[in-house]
């Protein structure tokens, strides 16, 4: 088979590359049964090669639910501030009102709201040469995992949140940015955001 120039092609891509065959919906079919491309949603596809592809597989989290930016444990991972393996891809969304899970031969993908003034707050691109993919910054991912959790009142709690249960790297975590978490705070009018925002003011006049 000649390779696919793209690593995410969709349908229109993909009949439009093999619009020299007599019917290309039967030749990406074809691709899908032997293998050779893997499908990640409707009309979405993978190259079975790329699939591994840590890169690759961040741009697909972006693009097969979406706007979105990979984030929460699987971003905290991938900067080293948590030890376990994310086996998951973790998406933030907004506005979308439930949660999605797409169960896919590349993977599983996983998207979930957070507040539609935090949402445009400290993201960018992780990026290799030509592979780059939508992430929020390690400050932006750790109170995006935060908000995940309710109703946290106590300093002591938030505490044991960060170091015994998300089980965060302290060297790390005390390279983050504390001026940028305190003002990403405020931004998810959430408890246990705001008493984060206590303790890392505690923590300053310590």
């Amino acid at each position: 088979m000649q390779e696919l120039p793209v690593d995410i092609p969709d349908s229109m891509w993909l009949q439009n590359y093999f619009a020299a065959y007599a019917n290309p919906r039967a030749r990406i079919a074809r691709l899908v049964r032997q293998g050779a491309i893997l499908r990640l949603k409707r009309g979405l596809y993978i190259r079975a090669e790329s699939a591994s592809d840590a890169f690759i597989k961040g741009k697909a989290a972006n693009r097969i639910y979406g706007p979105s930016y990979v984030s929460f444990a699987y971003a905290l991972r991938w900067y080293g501030l948590i030890p376990e393996h994310a086996v998951h891809i973790t998406s933030a969304t907004f506005s979308k009102g439930r949660k999605k899970r797409y169960d896919t031969p590349a993977g599983s993908f996983f998207y979930q709201d957070v507040p539609d003034d935090a949402y445009p707050l400290a993201i960018g691109f992780a990026e290799e040469t030509s592979r780059r993919f939508l992430m929020a910054f390690p400050e932006k991912a750790l109170c995006d995992e935060l908000y995940r959790i309710a109703g946290i009142r106590s300093i002591q709690r938030v505490r044991a949140l960060l170091f015994e249960d998300l089980r965060l790297d302290p060297d790390e975590f005390d390279r983050l940015d504390r001026h940028l978490l305190i003002h990403l705070s405020g931004c998810y009018h959430s408890v246990t955001l705001n008493t984060f925002a206590g303790f890392l003011r505690r923590m300053h006049h310590a």
